[in-house]
């Protein structure tokens, strides 16, 4: 039975129901109608009966389910008509209204997108619109209800309708593109979780006051001025952003006047703060009980922290309430937040580092250091990666990458835009395979102690007072302004100058005759302004064609900024809202910080300090290497000369990149080979990502002890972190399981029998007593080792006969023997490819798929598990610009127990002629009638399939790897592949123990039937028993997924004690989400032994899942 005190979780209407009979004549909202005195108030009650009656006329027009468009001036209308929505089961549609000086485009945008069938305003604003209607006539199709002329008699006539967590409650239209609107779909679960999250990251009460100005209809004023109080059952006092932007000494005064608790916005408002509210206004302020501020929506700059709090801490404001936080509507909104009370933390890094993804500790007061702000630590229930945007790896607390989110306030992605949802929302690492995450689009980075910190966007949005807007936009306006921008191409980035963000366009322009284009420069002005009410700070006519674009005709708005900011642009006319006296001596700062920095190196590396010849070696270089390339082409090449007016095709640029990274053994990151046109570039690209920077001497000369000490290595570090954290929580460590037998059907753990699925002694075969005959046989006559290489020392009979046999049972020519399967993808993938190829894999592929790629120093890109037809889309786009391409697949994925599709990536390997790679270590023996593997399964000649790479210890029942092919494949390697001429050869009781393995296989191929009829029968039971199988089809890998690496481990402990042994995989080895048990099938264990761990398994989770939820409870 629930009380006031215990209000529903189940969504925001039974919540708000709940405040209405238990907190009626509290009043909920008061409303500063002129940001002063003014007051209209709205109790918890009265708010009831408001939605209750919107939302009966909502119901009587047949709009439940449907989406509402919500245009409302700021005001308590809002509010009222945003929950009626919600009462009625109709998806509200916040947007706002259109003003006297602007058109109804992006409205009109917004309603098609989300196909509106109502549109909720008040009279007046209904009023002001009708004329408007001429220029978005579709609008005229909606129905148009009044609120305000809504009788509250109407309330008699509501029917609540069925509302979960899961059920769709409003579409938030991102702050962007006109053309392209994205409306990101919110349900109550989410809000009901990011509401709980701010809870507790504020730590709210009901006893706390806020403040809010900020618009109802974003996410930070309707989530956090709206959604939450209510949440709390907290009164909030609010006023119209205009009301503060007019006058900002109004919101101060208003938490003084109210003495609120709680209250905040973007970082600019803190600053016009400072600059707008005069001594006078300071001395009637008490700001003392302003608990929290918080300050998100836009870079948090640590001098403005700094400002405002040494000017109003006369007025009581204390600095320790400062709250930078982080988030996104995509995210609901709060992601990241700190703890309250504590003061905000500021870092000082490297901004020449940082500007290379590295993160390296400066100190303040050193020329080009960078302090940022972080925005707090990852909430509970939520989880933040930081994440390679190229490469989709992680990356180290080191690094910048793009911020990845993943938690139940994510929301379920774009409305009616699948491609959106799918690139944005379902994000997975390539190494790891975690997921799915959000992608934020946002940079950072993350302390070891988890403090989230921000640097930038990976795409150029350009943020003015916590607003998005999409560059493009303003492009477009910039090129309809005036008659001879026409046809023009203009760039509109964001810049940091001064001290301050600011926007700034570069546009080009014919030759005219006149001398003076300042009209046109305030025509961009002024029309930027009407249009996306955000002021120019700085404009740049340039020669027509002049713009910096990538080789597919895309803006650089990167180059564009930093041209303009060093004064390298073909300028016509240019005009500045700042000081260039100013402006120049920071850049020649920047540029004195730089050239340290290359004087450190070169004394490092034993240079001559600022030798000129350095450069000139290195541009000479580059021309050479492209005239290797372009022969002729190239005789007139210059240092300034446009590589891309070569007439180079794609591959031949490719192939001049993978000479000069050749020469340096390094790469260059692919998001910069785009701007690399001119030799000087590319010699500037040299400088910057090919030198070896982390060879700089620390600035205290020091190393410090991570980098020498193995204890001290971050890495161990989180290992032991681990490993302490299991101990605290009373488990044992579920790895390194020290085991008394051989590991079959069952295994012998601490002196008890238990049936085991830990193991991948599929056949049994590692315990077979014609295996264990063969390598006693073979100890005793050739020893216990080769103690050599093959290739010089010399091979055994045994070797020639297994690589003989193993190649003819899988179909193929040859084959030659590794250590490991592991050695075997690493050398053949790390030996056939390099610089100028690419890898293409699968994103579940085994780790040491990915260490060859790497080691290769080929590109490598992963493509979606499974997904042959995103496969066939990237090689369709890409294949032409590389040399040698590899796909690499494996035949059964280890993780999810699932096959590949073969006879797709055949097709795909023959059409676009690469090499198909397939790593058969779980197939191989348990796929097909006779256990040849996943082409025997689809009926597929082996030798359509260029490389087989697999292991000898999983269905053979012994140890090592294999590579089998064609011969000239085979007889290459031989001779070549390090892994193979440099290490010693399979050991003979291995060798000998996986060729009578290999015989036994082949007389007993009913095993193989017995296998898979297991591992249907272990699929058929798990599902029934209502257990989460994944993906598993067709394999002995049956992965029971769990979503929780607590309750995984757990598991396991339990199931061992009940006499079934299976182990845990949790996080990081796969998502938080994604943590399971792994059962390995074997083709020995009998049914009743299927059906006794089944059994045992369902009970045991169902258990742990009534006392997580009790103790939750």
């Amino acid at each position: 039975m629930l009380n006031s005190f215990t209000p529903p979780s189940t969504s925001i209407v039974d919540r708000l129901r709940h405040r209405a009979e238990h907190l009626g004549s509290q009043v909920a909202f008061t409303f500063l109608v002129d940001g002063e005195d003014e007051e209209i108030k709205l109790t918890y009650e009265q708010l009831d009966k408001r939605c209750q009656a919107i939302a009966a006329e909502l119901q009587a027009r047949g709009m439940e389910g449907e989406r509402a468009l919500l245009l409302f001036p700021p005001g308590l209308d809002f509010i009222a008509a945003f929950f009626g929505c919600l009462y009625a089961g109709v998806i509200a549609v916040p947007a706002y209204p259109p003003r006297r000086n602007r058109n109804m485009v992006r409205i009109q945008a917004i309603a098609e997108d989300a196909q509106a069938k109502v549109a909720l305003t008040i009279s007046d604003v209904f009023d002001r619109m009708v004329p408007m209607f001429e220029e978005t006539p579709k609008l005229k199709t909606i129905e148009w209800i009044s609120t305000d002329k809504v009788e509250d008699n109407l309330a008699a006539k509501w029917n609540q309708p069925r509302i979960t967590a899961e059920t769709l409650a409003f579409l938030q239209y991102t702050s962007g593109s006109t053309g392209t609107p994205k409306g990101v779909m919110l349900n109550h679960g989410n809000m009901m979780h990011n509401s709980a999250l701010i809870s507790y990251a504020f730590e709210t009460t009901r006893s706390v006051r806020a403040c809010f100005w900020l618009p109802m209809y974003h996410d930070m004023g309707l989530i956090g001025g709206v959604l939450q109080p209510m949440q709390i059952g907290q009164p909030n006092v609010l006023m119209s952003p205009m009301a503060f932007l007019q006058q900002p000494y109004r919101w101060l005064r208003a938490i003084s006047k109210y003495q609120c608790n709680v209250s905040g916005g973007p970082n600019f408002a803190y600053e016009l703060c400072v600059q707008k509210i005069t001594p006078e206004q300071r001395e009637k302020l008490d700001l003392s009980s302003w608990e929290l501020a918080f300050n998100g929506a836009e870079p948090v700059k640590p001098e403005t922290l700094d400002r405002f709090a040494k000017t109003f801490e006369p007025c009581g404001f204390r600095r320790e309430a400062f709250y930078p936080c982080y988030g996104m509507a995509e995210a609901t909104l709060i992601i990241s937040g700190g703890m309250k009370k504590s003061p905000p933390v500021i870092q000082a890094v490297d901004g020449y580092s940082l500007d290379q993804h590295q993160v390296v500790d400066a100190d303040p007061d050193d020329d080009g250091a960078r302090l940022i702000v972080g925005c707090g630590n990852t909430l509970p229930d939520q989880r933040i990666l930081i994440v390679d945007p190229e490469t989709f790896t992680k990356r180290q607390p080191d690094e910048v990458g793009e911020v990845w989110v993943q938690g139940p306030s994510i929301a379920k992605g774009y409305w009616r835009n699948e491609e959106a949802t799918e690139a944005i929302f379902n994000a997975y690492t390539s190494d790891t395979q975690e997921g799915p995450f959000l992608r934020t689009g946002d940079l950072g980075f993350m302390q070891a102690k988890g403090e989230l910190f921000i640097t930038g966007r990976l795409k150029d949005m350009i943020i003015v007072r916590g607003v998005n807007r999409y560059p493009q936009d303003i492009e477009q306006t910039v090129t309809q302004c005036h008659d001879l921008l026409d046809g023009m191409t203009a760039a509109a980035v964001m810049a940091e100058v001064a001290d301050k963000e600011r926007l700034i366009i570069v546009a080009e322009a014919p030759r005219a005759k006149r001398k003076d284009l300042t009209d046109i420069i305030a025509a961009i002005r002024r029309e930027v302004a009407i249009e996306h009410e955000v002021s120019v700070d700085g404009v740049a006519l340039i020669r027509r064609g002049s713009i910096p674009k990538t080789s597919s005709g895309k803006i650089q708005r990167h180059a564009c900024r930093e041209h303009f900011l060093t004064h390298t642009l073909p300028v016509l006319e240019r005009w500045v809202a700042w000081d260039e006296v100013q402006v120049s001596e920071e850049i020649q700062r920047v540029k004195l910080r730089r050239a340290q920095l290359e004087a450190a190196r070169a004394d490092a590396e034993g240079l001559a300090v600022s030798d000129p010849m350095v450069r000139q070696r290195t541009v000479q270089m580059v021309i050479d290497k492209i005239r290797e390339i372009a022969k002729d082409r190239g005789r007139q090449i210059e240092p300034d000369t446009d590589i891309l007016e070569l007439d180079l095709d794609s591959l031949e640029r490719m192939e001049i990149i993978a000479s000069i990274e050749d020469h340096y053994g390094a790469r260059f990151p692919d998001d910069i080979l785009p701007s690399m046109r001119t030799v000087a570039q590319v010699a500037d690209c040299i400088e910057i990502y090919l030198a070896t920077d982390e060879m700089l001497p620390t600035s205290s000369g020091e190393i410090p002890q991570e980098m020498y000490g193995f204890s001290a290595l971050p890495e161990y570090r989180q290992v032991r972190q681990i490993s302490e954290q299991l101990g605290d929580l009373g488990l044992p460590n579920p790895y390194f399981q020290v085991l008394d037998s051989a590991t079959s059907a069952t295994a012998i753990v601490d002196g008890k029998e238990v049936i085991n699925f830990a193991g991948y002694n599929y056949l049994g075969l590692a315990d077979h007593a014609e295996v264990k005959k063969a390598a006693i046989q073979a100890i005793e006559t050739l020893g216990v080792s080769t103690s050599g290489s093959r290739l010089i020392s010399g091979e055994r009979a045994l070797h020639r006969d297994l690589e003989s046999e193993l190649a003819k049972f899988i179909g193929v020519q040859s084959s030659m023997l590794m250590s490991g399967g592991h050695a075997a993808n690493e050398t053949t993938i790390g030996h056939l490819l390099r610089t100028g190829d690419l890898i293409v894999h699968d994103s579940m592929a085994h780790s040491s798929i990915i260490t060859g790629a790497n080691l290769s120093g080929a590109r490598r890109r992963p493509y979606p598990h499974n997904d042959w037809r995103e496969l066939d889309e990237i090689l369709h786009d890409i294949r032409k610009d590389y040399r040698r391409v590899l796909i690499v697949a494996e035949g059964i994925y280890g993780m999810e127990g699932d096959v590949c599709p073969l006879p797709q990536l055949v097709e795909i390997r023959n059409r676009h002629k690469t090499w198909l790679m397939v790593n058969e270590a779980h197939s191989l023996g348990t796929l097909g009638k006779t256990g040849r593997g996943v082409c025997e399964h689809f009926g597929i000649d082996p030798n359509q399939i260029d490389i087989w790479i697999g292991t000898l210890s999983k269905a053979f029942g012994s140890s090592g790897g294999y590579v089998a092919g064609s011969h000239e494949l085979v007889d290459y390697l031989k001779h070549t592949a390090s892994g193979f001429v440099y290490s010693a050869g399979l050991s003979p009781p291995a060798t000998a123990a996986a060729l009578a393995g290999l015989r036994q296989l082949e007389q007993n191929p009913g095993w193989v039937t017995k296998l898979q009829q297991n591992a249907d029968l272990v699929r058929e039971l798990a599902k029934k028993a209502g257990l989460n199988i994944g993906g598993s089809d067709k394999s002995p890998i049956v992965p029971i997924i769990v979503g929780d690496s607590m309750m995984t481990m757990i598991l396991a402990q339990k199931l061992l004690a009940d006499g079934v042994n299976a182990r845990p995989l949790t996080y990081p080895a796969v998502e938080e989400s994604a943590a399971r048990l792994r059962l390995f099938v074997n083709a020995h264990h009998t049914k009743d032994q299927i059906r006794q761990t089944i059994n045992k398994l369902a009970a045991l989770w169902s258990k742990l899942q009534r006392e997580n939820h009790a103790s939750a409870g």
